[in-house]
């Protein structure tokens, strides 16, 4: 048995034209503003497998991102769900972790956790670390009370 070719053109709007049938190009990615996140009112996404973090404007669509990010390590995992910013902290200083500076903090559970200034070279205790041009964006962008979603 031989192969047919088939032959491919892109015809434009997002439809491309494959033996003489038109069909819908495939979606970029099933989530919410093209992230893997999938509640629409979030302000902040965060794909842990992929290391990557967008803001959105709580309707859907992207604002800022996708940025790098480093998220926990074994046994600090950062946790995957919903979640509410609970406060924001511009100079913050861990008591827990002998001092480290955590520029530009912005933190979603109650357990300390937070968007912050940090190197991406390692994993953190937990923490979304952010490079300084988007700590300050996220810092900049969400509020007490804003939705944030983290997916494995």
């Amino acid at each position: 048995m031989g192969r047919a070719a088939l032959s491919v053109a892109a015809v434009g709007m997002g439809v491309v034209q494959c033996s003489g049938v038109a069909a819908a190009a495939p979606a970029t990615a099933p989530g919410v503003g093209g992230t893997p996140c999938t509640t629409p009112t979030i302000k902040a996404c965060v794909d842990l497998s992929e290391n990557r973090a967008w803001l959105l404007d709580g309707q859907g669509r992207v604002v800022h991102g996708p940025v790098a990010n480093s998220h926990g390590g074994k046994g600090h995992e950062t946790p995957v769900g919903d979640f509410v910013v609970q406060r924001k902290d511009r100079y913050h200083v861990s008591q827990e972790f002998e001092g480290a500076k955590m520029p530009y903090a912005v933190f979603f559970d109650g357990n300390g956790r937070a968007f912050h200034q940090g190197t991406l070279d390692r994993q953190s205790a937990g923490c979304v670390r952010l490079e300084e041009a988007d700590a300050k964006r996220f810092f900049e962008h969400l509020n007490p009370n804003d939705r944030v979603q983290i997916v494995p």
